[in-house]
């Protein structure tokens, strides 16, 4: 082999697909082509899908990686697995997916398929409100429902209802979401027949238990709707404009609040409100016993002994008059306790009187320290009236209109328009109106119509809150928010609301199941009435309830049996629906049930909404799994922003800035103008956001996310091509890489699973996210040491067998972290693994294998890399994209402990071939305790601090040639292999 000329050997043995017969080792007059005898990557998994394919390539994906079957498959295999029961909030079945469905599904099969891949048997049931307000309004014109019987009403809105759920399914299936689609009964629906059985009987529990009543109390009431709203149903705005008076109250009896002087007939108790429909109803005016208040008259009209004076707080005098543009001076300050017992006559009717009363809830940071009380209009309001026997009755009917009983020709007003106007002239008349303003504040709309709603005392059925109070407090206890501050936002939502109204006024719903005694209105709900009833509805559903006959619905011999007095004609069938909140927060009861054992608890692992469900069906499960069965229905709650634009605005079509999930993922029908960019990108988009705060969203945010994916497939591309002819099978993974770089890549991809498991078992997809791109980014610079090693070293011997078997093991990692966010990136990169024995899905594989923690690594190799590591980034920043390859360096490290550490890495002063020479990726690498003198080669001396040694990296152009195979300068002559591309070439040949 030392000649110097062509000789003709024998053909190498083992050749395969070469076609390798000569071997040239000095002519340079002859250039031969040594492609095919390097390990170049090869792989057929594509490196970019064209936007336009998209699309249809992730259908593929879903059709030949047997998406469908995945949900099945895991409930049988892991049948003896611990399960993960993730409990499914249900979307309303009103239209069309939005991005905020993308958000919410998305992370909850993230979550899921995390856990599949933990080996846990998932339970994951998706559902949907089909009852209420928000479907009734989308199905049916308002003309029209004036005109449509409750059965047809139900009827469109039942067909709506699953019109929608079809196309919202659809878009769940392509977005990758793991359940058992293709059989219906894996999901639940609020109309379903065996649901609203289930849901009647949680009714019934409830009042068996005397949790649930029927009273008259104060009420969000939507006139726009006409009917009852809970407080999740309101939305509020900030710059509605109510009209604003500042309205005098005569004094009759002011006591000894006032000088002996004083003339008292022209003293009033000043309040101001934002509502004047409501002074009609006027009860009381409220005061609180803790705050000074003082008699003042207009700075204007201080020498007028017949001027009117005024009662207010001092501390409201200044912003009296900033609004009113009207000073005060005060006569006199006393204590608000001295108020109690004064009288006023009412400002609209000089025969009624009106008590001041003090109470808990008046403030003096707005008005004036006086507030006029209107107990059939406000919660505070009532409250003092509940204390003070006083009148609650509303004079407003259900459409916003006074009645007749409201008197001051105020009939058929409706109170924000007309009926504010008469009672304002009505004020002026009666010079009591003191000052009347514009005033722009936040007041609650009606979240569907988008109109806004005010409260009135109406006769309704509640859910006693209070009894349930203390125990949701404790039962909250054991449960874990994500984030955590989450948990004081529920105990807090447990204070706010005193009673849960439960009862509406609509027919899409669910009956509340009492009869009425027409005479006296006595309800009639037993056990008689009620199990007559629900056998109905397992039959044929709610619907009964409109479409039957009172004999059918209430026979004579179940009242009977009842015990109940009169006959069918003597009861009439109550007219209201449980609230749609009520419908999905015995989800619980109705779906966790299927898989638990008599007498176990009807808990889920995991809740997952938006921030929104606090006051919604977070607060509503709460209470009725409390309330049956003691406990909360779940262990965890995890609590996402809502979804807005890139500059933080609400999605709204009228500002032109929704997004519409599908045109990302499936393109629009101008993919010049939008693109598709597949439901992987939209995946990674949800995966990536800070999700506990809102979420933007913009065709510039999923271009970035879009990026990203295409960064981690060609990465996963890398790896897979350079896998070919390795045989994970002859691999001890518990044994230490051969080559040094490797064993600290191990040491990495170690570090990277820790943290990855870490960020998983904490739900913090977006550090899962940041900590896959951060190590893709880190990557480059192994590929970059190994490259040469890969391709030229022996295609089956040691040193690429030691290189090989850590691209097996970070292949394996990366796609499992990156399954639960890219589940079709994933699964098409295992139908082009190489190395694949089986057909086991991988999301039935399990987690990361132990072998990557297991094995054990030479005493100080790993920090002996990360010196070496220095000394290369120092060396690629000076030579600034050049070609390392081009240059031989000297590393001088006078002090023993970085020279040992070198050392490690290289055992003699030169080589060509060490580990220290394959990480720095130069051609040669000396090593030296002292500085040479400057050499005429010399291309740079570069100082680098290790620790407290100052040590140097001295680069000079290399003295040797190319090699033609490997492509460093490690050849003795121009044209003649390098010794171990010689090596490789030969080791096999017979001499």
């Amino acid at each position: 082999m030392t000649c110097n000329c062509y000789r003709i050997r024998k053909v190498w043995k083992n050749i395969g697909k070469r076609n390798l017969f000569f071997l040239p080792l000095s002519c340079q007059s002859v250039r031969w082509n040594y492609s095919t005898t390097v390990a170049l990557p090869q792989t057929k998994f594509p490196q970019k899908i064209v936007q336009e394919s998209i699309s249809d390539h992730e259908k593929n994906i879903q059709i030949s990686c047997g998406f469908e079957n995945l949900y099945a498959q895991q409930w049988n295999k892991n049948r003896d697995q611990p399960s993960f029961v993730m409990h499914d909030g249900p979307p309303y079945a009103n239209g069309d997916v939005h991005v905020g469905h993308a958000l919410n599904k998305i992370l909850k099969d993230i979550t899921n398929r995390y856990k599949l891949l933990t080996n846990h048997k998932v339970d994951f049931k998706p559902g949907w409100d089909c009852h209420g307000l928000p479907i009734e309004i989308k199905a049916i014109k308002t003309n029209d429902y004036k005109e449509m019987t409750p059965s047809k009403i139900r009827k469109t809105a039942s067909q709506f209802s699953k019109t929608a759920i079809a196309s919202q399914m659809n878009a769940f299936r392509r977005w990758g979401i793991m359940a058992d689609w293709s059989n219906p009964s894996n999901c639940y629906f609020t109309f379903n027949k065996q649901y609203e059985a289930s849901e009647l009987s949680a009714f019934y529990k409830l009042y068996q238990k005397r949790l649930v009543y029927r009273d008259l109390k104060p009420v969000f009431w939507s006139p726009s709707s006409k009917t009852a709203l809970a407080e999740a149903e309101l939305e509020y705005k900030d710059n509605h404009v109510s009209r604003s008076v500042y309205v005098g109250f005569k004094v009759c009896n002011p006591h000894e609040i006032l000088p002996d002087f004083i003339d008292t007939t022209n003293v009033y108790a000043l309040s101001w409100t934002t509502q004047p429909w409501t002074i009609p109803s006027n009860q009381a005016l409220c005061f609180s016993s803790n705050s000074q208040y003082c008699l003042v008259k207009s700075s204007s009209s201080s020498q007028n002994d017949t001027a009117p004076m005024y009662l207010i707080a001092h501390q409201c005098l200044e912003n009296v008059t900033k609004h009113t543009g009207c000073s005060f001076d005060i006569i006199k300050t006393f204590e608000g306790k001295l108020l109690n017992g004064v009288t006023c006559v009412h400002p609209m009717d000089i025969e009624r009187t009106t008590k001041m009363i003090p109470a808990s809830h008046v403030t003096t940071d707005t008005g004036t320290g006086i507030v006029h009380t209107s107990p059939a209009h406000g919660v505070d309001d009532f409250m003092v009236a509940q204390n003070h026997s006083l009148y609650s009755k509303s004079d407003v009917d259900d459409n916003g209109c006074f009645t007749a009983d409201a008197g001051y020709d105020l009939h058929g007003k409706f109170v924000f328009t007309g009926g504010n106007d008469a009672v304002i002239d009505k004020l002026k008349e009666n010079l009591t109106l003191f000052h009347e303003h514009k005033y722009t504040h936040s007041y609650p709309y009606d979240w569907r119509t988008k109109k806004p709603i005010f409260v009135k005392t109406s006769r309704q059925w509640f859910i006693d809150t209070s009894s349930l109070w203390k125990k949701s407090q404790q039962a909250l206890n054991e449960v874990k928010f994500h984030p955590s501050i989450g948990k004081a936002t529920m105990k807090q939502q447990l204070k706010q609301r005193p009673y849960w109204c439960i009862s509406r006024q609509r027919v899409w719903g669910l009956p509340i199941p009492v009869f009425y005694q027409k005479e006296s209105g006595e309800v009639l709900l037993t056990d008689q009435t009620f199990g007559h009833l629900i056998s109905m509805v397992k039959k044929h559903g709610s619907d009964v309830w409109w479409d039957m006959s009172m004999e059918q619905l209430l026979p004579q011999s179940v009242i009977e049996k009842s015990g109940a007095k009169g006959i069918t004609e003597d009861y009439k069938r109550g007219n209201d629906i449980l609230d749609i909140w009520f419908d999905s927060g015995v989800s619980w009861a109705a779906v966790l049930g299927e898989h638990k054992l008599d007498g176990e608890k009807q808990v889920a692992d995991f809740y997952l909404e938006g921030k929104d469900q606090f006051g919604g069906w977070f607060y509503s499960s709460l209470l009725t799994s409390v309330g049956l069965q003691g406990c909360a229905p779940y262990k965890n709650i995890m609590v996402h922003g809502f979804t807005v634009s890139a500059s933080g605005q609400k999605m709204s079509k009228s500002l032109g800035n929704v997004v519409d999930p599908m045109m990302i993922i499936d393109g629009g029908k101008d993919k010049n103008k939008d693109p598709s960019f597949g439901a992987d990108t939209l995946r990674w988009w949800v995966a990536s956001a800070n999700v506990h705060q809102e979420v933007q969203i913009s065709k510039s945010i999923i271009t970035k996310s879009s990026d990203s994916v295409l960064k981690i497939r060609n990465c996963i591309r890398y790896l897979l091509s350079n896998l070919n002819h390795f045989d994970p099978h002859a691999v001890d993974f518990a044994k230490p890489p051969l080559c040094a770089v490797d064993q600290h890549q191990r040491h990495r991809l170690h570090n990277y699973t820790s943290e990855i498991t870490r960020a998983y078992e904490s739900y913090s997809y977006s550090r899962v996210a940041l900590l896959t791109l951060t190590y893709i980014t880190q990557l480059s610079s192994y590929f970059s040491c190994v490259k040469d090693r890969l391709y030229c070293e022996e295609q089956r011997g040691d040193l690429r067998k030691s290189c090989q078997s850590v691209l097996f093991l970070i292949l394996e990692v990366l796609l499992k972290s990156v399954a639960p966010i890219l589940p079709h990136l994933a699964e098409e990169a295992m139908v082009h693994h190489p190395c694949r024995d089986d057909e086991t899905p991988l999301f039935l594989s399990g987690w990361f294998r132990d072998d990557v923690s297991k094995a054990s690594y030479h005493a100080g190799v790993i920090s002996a890399v990360d010196t070496a590591h220095k000394f290369r980034d120092i060396l690629n920043t000076f030579l600034q994209g050049k070609q390392p390859t081009l240059y031989d360096v000297t590393i001088v490290a006078p002090k023993d402990d970085v020279m040992n550490q070198l050392r490690l890495l290289q055992d003699t002063e030169t080589s060509s071939s060490s580990d220290l020479c394959e990480i720095i990726m130069t051609s040669h690498c000396t090593l030296a305790s002292s500085v040479t003198s400057l050499s005429t080669e010399e291309v740079c001396r570069l100082p680098v601090k290790i620790d407290d040694s100052d040590c140097y990296i001295v680069a000079q152009q290399s003295s040797r040639h190319k090699c033609p195979r490997c492509r460093r300068k490690t050849a003795p002559r121009s044209g003649q292999l390098c010794d171990r591309c010689t090596n490789v070439l030969t080791c096999n040949w017979e001499t």
